[in-house]
C-alpha cells in the first residue's frame, strides 16, 4: 500500500468513530418536546408514563447481500454505553446507520484488496495479539479477583505503616549558617517576631505567610528537617540551625498530632489496583516458568557518519 493509502486508512477509522458520536447524540436531541399538560381542577394522582419497547432485528441490516447481524449491533452499542445513549429507537437507528456506512467501507477495502496488503495484514496482527493477551488477563482477573479479606489485610498493613505523628510548623530559611544564628539570636530576644522574621528574610515561597508550612509528615520532608522536627519540644524553636540541601533553616515547631490514616473506602480502588497488578506479574511468572524461551540478542554496530562528517574526516 502507497504512503497515501496507509494514512487514509487510519483516517477513516478515526473519522467513523466521531461520525458514529456526532450521529447517535444528535438522534438522542431530536426527542420531541412534551406538550404542556392543560390544567384541571380536581387534583389526579400522577400515572408512571410506560416506556416504548422496541425490538432489534436480526440482522439489523443487509448491504449488498451482506447482513449485519444483532450481535455486532448490540457489540457498538455497548462499547458506546456510557458515551451517548443507544437505548432508543432514535439513536438505535442512528447506530444502524453507522454500521450500513462502515459496511459500505468495509467492502469497498475488499474490492480494493487492501487485506491482500502485507502493511494491513501486520496491523491485524497486533491487533490480534493485543486482543487476545488484553483477553488473557481480563478474564484471569474476573476468575481472581481479589477478595474482600485480602483487600482489608492489605489496608491493614497500610495503616500500619502510616502510624506516626503529624506536625505544624514554620520556617526560615536562608543561604548561610551565619545568617540563620544571626536569627536565632533575635528570636532568642523576642519569640514573638518569628513570622515577620520570615518574611522579611526567608527566601522560601513560605515567607509570605510567616514561614507556615501547615499539617506534614516527617516522610514528606527531606530526613535532616524531619529529624530536627522530630526532636523539638512543641511551641519552641530550634536554637542550632538545620542544614539541608535547600540551606539552612530555623525552625519553630507550633503544634503535633497523631497522623489519622484514610478510611478503607478512601484506600479501597488503590488497594484493589495494586493486588491486580500484583495477581497479572505473579501470572506472567508462572507463564515464564512453563515455558522455553530463547532470545536472540540484539547487535548493535557502531553509527556510520553522516555525509558532512565524513566530508571533514576526508578534508583532515
Amino acid at each position: 500500500m502507497n504512503t497515501l493509502n496507509s494514512r487514509i486508512f487510519p483516517l477513516l477509522a478515526l473519522s467513523s468513530a466521531l461520525l458514529l458520536s456526532t450521529a447517535v447524540l444528535a438522534a438522542e436531541d431530536k426527542k420531541p418536546e412534551a406538550a404542556p399538560a392543560a390544567p384541571t381542577a380536581i387534583p389526579v394522582k400522577p400515572v408512571a408514563a410506560s416506556q416504548p419497547a422496541f425490538t432489534v432485528p436480526d440482522p439489523v441490516a443487509v448491504v449488498n447481500g451482506t447482513p449485519i447481524p444483532k450481535a455486532t449491533f448490540n457489540q457498538y452499542a455497548q462499547r458506546m454505553s456510557g458515551r451517548v445513549k443507544t437505548d432508543t429507537p432514535e439513536a438505535s437507528k442512528a447506530l444502524v446507520d453507522q454500521l450500513v456506512m462502515e459496511e459500505l467501507l468495509v467492502q469497498e477495502a475488499k474490492k480494493q484488496k487492501l487485506t491482500d496488503d502485507p502493511e494491513i495484514k501486520q496491523q491485524l496482527a497486533m491487533v490480534e495479539r493485543s486482543l487476545l493477551a488484553s483477553t488473557v488477563v481480563r478474564r484471569m482477573l474476573s476468575e481472581s479477583a481479589p477478595s474482600e479479606d485480602a483487600i482489608k489485610k492489605e489496608y491493614e498493613t497500610a495503616v500500619a505503616a502510616m502510624k506516626g505523628k503529624e506536625y505544624k510548623a514554620a520556617h526560615i530559611l536562608v543561604d548561610s549558617e551565619d545568617k540563620a544564628k544571626e536569627i536565632v539570636a533575635e528570636l532568642k530576644k523576642d519569640g514573638s517576631k518569628f513570622a515577620e522574621l520570615a518574611k522579611a528574610k526567608s527566601s522560601d515561597s513560605s515567607a509570605a505567610n510567616g514561614g507556615d508550612l501547615g499539617w506534614f509528615t516527617p516522610s514528606m520532608m527531606v530526613p535532616p528537617f524531619a529529624q530536627a522536627v522530630a526532636k523539638m519540644e512543641k511551641g519552641k524553636f530550634s536554637e542550632e540551625p538545620v542544614q539541608t540541601p535547600f540551606g539552612w533553616h530555623v525552625i519553630l515547631l507550633e503544634d503535633t498530632r497523631d497522623a489519622t490514616p484514610p478510611s478503607l473506602d478512601e484506600l479501597k480502588p488503590q488497594i484493589q489496583q495494586m493486588l491486580q497488578s500484583k495477581l497479572v506479574n505473579d501470572y506472567l511468572e508462572k507463564l515464564k516458568s512453563g515455558a522455553k524461551i530463547e532470545v536472540t540478542e540484539i547487535q548493535v554496530s557502531a553509527a556510520k557518519p553522516t555525509a558532512p562528517e565524513a566530508a571533514k574526516e576526508e578534508k583532515k
